[in-house]
């Protein structure tokens, strides 16, 4: 990794790191004329020539957001092909600094983030832009206190840094990311999903999903996030509700903007006691731009006489036609109590035998039928559950890994195709170390007759005089999970033997 620090970039004196991340590390810089100081962030990424103007314009668009919830875009260039960002500098850190992991907020704690958070985005998707990587290291604290979120369209330029990725690249962090940007159809709704995460993570103390790389693709996709305990977290249940709609798996069915998504929450969080004997509604509640709609039940405010006349007009009254009826009458006709008590009580008990035989018989037939086509049906859903672009998601995982050198997520990605944690991290660095860091790759995939999903990757390292190719291999378990089965790479042909 090449260090910074001590250098100039542009006209700023590089000071000390302030982070590191998967896309770029940040420094602290100082103008060397006006003695001013800004967070300098320089993109993992390398640019060819002839990509310079696509990044400056993706630079311009981010240096006009001009907002109080806004991490300013001051200046930008491009040193030996590394694109770089000058920033406002936030001296309080993020919030990921500030709210560890595992830590509980109460809502009245966190909802001012997350207004701020909520008008940063409004104001973005309005300028027609999607941030993409919503979570709590790009929330940062300014010098007053305020909430300012940062990396406004990095990840688009990370993304058309790389013109050999195809259009639908999957960019942002995963543990955040909506099931449609994981398929690469990101859109403004695909933020308010993140911040529902961060949400979430800050109420728990946990993110809904968790597990390896492939694990989250599934369960973003798939799998409902786990229920909150209401009452130890003393919340109402509208507030879950709001936040559940928010986390909704098809985008047209969370709130029309991230703004009435916190409009919602503030609601909930504002309205007092009364909000704990919401009761909500069967259905899940059409939220407009300002409300949530709940049924309002509070025991003190119904009558008793309304409650009365609600149970009685609700009892059960037998129709004037039933089998009982004929009963009845037949006291006039029969003498022997006897003989009556053998014919009224024995009629029902035959016909109930009777019934339950032929029930017997039909559920003897039936049962396995329906066995089989449960087991058919249940096949074909876990086969089918998981589009093909969940392992494009994951190939395109594992290539961001390896090109910002984290190895250890490159090798959750990779699974039991490999052998040897240790091994192959060693394997990795001594690549990086003898044939320099990933410049720039290209992707072709195919699909195999047996419905594998195969990734070739022709990649350019920068000591290396030529390209190398890796493969990749993706296939479905019984689950109906994407899994990297066969993992191979060329890089030794033609190149020097690395030590």
């Amino acid at each position: 990794m090449m260090e910074f620090i001590g250098t100039q970039l542009g006209n700023y004196h590089i000071l000390k790191r302030l982070g590191h991340g998967g896309f770029a590390d940040v420094y602290l810089g100082e103008h060397v004329y006006l003695k001013t100081q800004a967070a300098i962030k320089i993109l993992h990424t390398q640019i060819a020539q002839e990509e310079i103007d696509s990044f400056r314009n993706e630079a311009l668009v981010i240096a006009h957001l001009i907002h109080p919830n806004i991490i300013r875009v001051l200046d930008f260039g491009v040193d030996e092909a590394t694109p770089f960002l000058v920033m406002e500098y936030a001296p309080g850190g993020t919030l990921r600094q500030q709210v560890l992991k595992g830590s509980r907020l109460a809502p009245t704690t966190f909802m001012p983030y997350v207004r701020q958070v909520a008008a940063a985005l409004q104001y973005a998707h309005e300028q027609k832009l999607i941030h993409r990587d919503v979570k709590p290291q790009n929330m940062l604290l300014a010098q007053h206190g305020e909430v300012k979120l940062s990396d406004f369209g990095i990840a688009l330029i990370e993304q058309n840094s790389q013109s050999q990725q195809t259009e639908e690249a999957v960019i942002g962090t995963i543990a955040y990311m909506s099931p449609e940007q994981l398929q690469g159809k990101a859109r403004p709704a695909s933020d308010q999903y993140s911040l529902a995460i961060v949400i979430y993570e800050w109420l728990t103390g946990n993110r809904p999903f968790v597990g390896s790389s492939v694990e989250l693709i599934t369960q973003h996709l798939t799998a409902p996030p786990p229920p909150i305990d209401e009452r130890a977290l003393n919340i109402p249940h509208a507030f879950t509700e709001v936040l559940f709609k928010a986390l909704a798996k098809d985008p047209h069915d969370r709130f029309p903007s991230v703004q009435a998504f916190a409009n919602a929450l503030e609601q909930t969080v504002g309205s007092g006691e009364t909000i704990t004997n919401t009761v909500a509604t069967p259905r899940t509640p059409a939220f407009g731009n300002e409300e949530v709609r709940t049924n309002n039940v509070s025991t003190t405010q119904l009558p008793a006489g309304a409650r009365f006349q609600q149970s009685a007009s609700t009892e059960f009254q037998p129709p004037a036609s039933t089998e009982f009826q004929p009963q009845t009458a037949t006291p006039k006709f029969i003498s022997d109590k006897r003989t009556r008590s053998i014919v009224t009580k024995t009629k029902p008990v035959v016909k109930k035998a009777a019934g339950c035989a032929r029930g017997v018989v039909v559920a003897l037939i039936i049962l396995p039928l329906l066995l089989c086509a449960g087991g058919f049906a249940g096949y074909a859903y876990l086969n089918n559950r998981n589009p093909p672009s969940q392992a494009t998601a994951i190939a395109k995982d594992f290539m961001n890994a390896v090109r910002a050198r984290n190895y250890e997520q490159a090798y959750n990605d990779l699974g039991a195709s490999v052998d040897g944690h240790d091994a192959f991290i060693k394997e990795a660095q001594s690549e990086d170390r003898c044939y320099g860091p990933v410049a720039s790759y290209s992707e072709t995939n195919t699909s195999a007759p047996n419905g594998s999903q195969v990734h070739n990757y022709t990649i350019n390292r920068t000591h290396l005089s030529k390209p190398y190719h890796l493969h990749l291999t993706l296939s479905k378990d019984f689950w109906g999970n994407w899994h990297v089965t066969d993992y191979n790479s060329d890089i030794a042909t033609g190149n020097p033997a690395c030590s």
